[in-house]
């Protein structure tokens, strides 16, 4: 934020009104920005992204007549990427890691004066028929290509003001006119001394030999980031205990959960968390991600031992501890300590 709120200060406006520069936050940490100048029915659009390291990313466009995408291109670097027409024509193709689209598919929505509005997007090389459904004056919400539900606020041209993704905390801001180029070095700078964002759910692991067991955990690691915990991990709600690829457990020897015999191999480990308590899933699957759990596979449910009082703890961590002859996961994130004691069988 530091370096932000320096870069800020020196600011400009905006050359037109047609052109405009973002700001995206996950939390209290800035992940990106973003700007963008149009000129006629030609857009071009420069964002940097700070995790895992600095990159810089441009994007390049013409609009057809009717505000749809004639042609396009993305690519990282100092050049001009090469441009094509979409592979369906009418659509607004979505570039990673842009915003400026999204803007477009607002404006769109908004000249149409709708209660909600079929918007055709573009993502991955698929037409996505996407519904921006007004909810208020210059309010809209609707669905990204991840089926995330979004709220965004815009002007009487449709131009984007802010952005929100619904309970994740990641938001996205029209700011001042930004110096993207400072900006680009002082979070390159930052990355040199050690200081930059890194990624922002790295994978870790976790093991202990607990009678002769080998008892090995891996997960990614997300941080709070000043959120509150009850937004990321909402009450009664499957969480998959952890970021991206399923949390796994993998033992050469049989564990017992209460009562429950996990023989040996790898599981993915989930989390359905309650008022005052966690309960531990475990999934028979394992090598997804991990929204993509399959009920039916689920093996046991184990109520786990949970305070609500424990030391905060700011990046999610899993402990697998010997305990004498028995041994225990220690999940802990922000106040919460929740633990699933387990016996080696034969």
């Amino acid at each position: 934020m530091t370096i932000l709120l320096a870069a800020l200060l020196a600011v400009f406006q905006s050359p037109s009104a047609d052109s405009g520069a973002f700001v995206v936050r996950l939390g209290t940490d800035t992940l990106s920005i973003e700007r963008y100048t149009q000129r006629s029915d030609r857009i071009e659009a420069v964002a940097v992204g700070r995790s895992p390291r600095t990159a810089v990313g441009r994007l390049a466009l013409t609009l057809a007549p009717d505000g749809s995408v004639a042609t396009f291109g993305a690519g990282r670097g100092a050049g001009a990427p090469e441009e094509r027409a979409p592979a369906v024509a009418g659509t607004i193709p979505l570039a990673g890691g842009f915003w400026m689209p999204w803007e477009l598919a607002l404006r769109r929505a908004q000249s149409a004066d709708r209660d909600s509005t079929v918007v055709l997007l573009l993502a991955g090389g698929n037409a996505r028929p996407t519904a921006f459904r007004r909810t208020g004056p210059g309010r809209f919400t609707f669905s990204n290509q991840f089926d995330q539900v979004l709220h965004a606020r815009i002007d009487p041209r449709g131009r984007m003001l802010s952005l929100e993704i619904e309970g994740g905390g990641t938001t996205v801001e029209r700011v001042a006119w930004l110096d993207v180029d400072a900006m680009a070095r002082s979070f390159a700078a930052r990355d040199s001394a050690g200081r930059g964002l890194g990624p922002l759910s790295p994978r870790d692991s976790a093991s202990a030999d607990v009678r002769g067991a080998r008892i090995a955990v891996a997960y990614g690691r997300p941080s709070l980031r000043g959120r509150p915990l009850a937004v990321l991990v909402p009450s009664g709600q499957v969480w998959r205990a952890g970021s991206n690829d399923a949390t796994t457990i993998t033992t050469d020897r049989p564990l017992l959960f209460q009562g429950y015999s996990l023989a040996p191999g790898t599981y993915s480990m989930f989390v359905l968390p309650e008022a005052g308590r966690w309960t531990l899933i475990l999934n028979r699957q394992a090598g997804m991600s991990g929204l993509d759990r399959d009920p039916a596979q689920d093996l046991a449910r184990v109520p786990m031992q949970t305070r609500t009082d424990a030391p905060a703890t700011e990046k999610f961590t899993i402990e697998a501890v010997a305990r004498g002859d028995t041994g225990a996961l220690v999940f802990r994130w922000g106040p919460i300590e929740a633990v699933a004691g387990f016996r080696v069988g034969g």
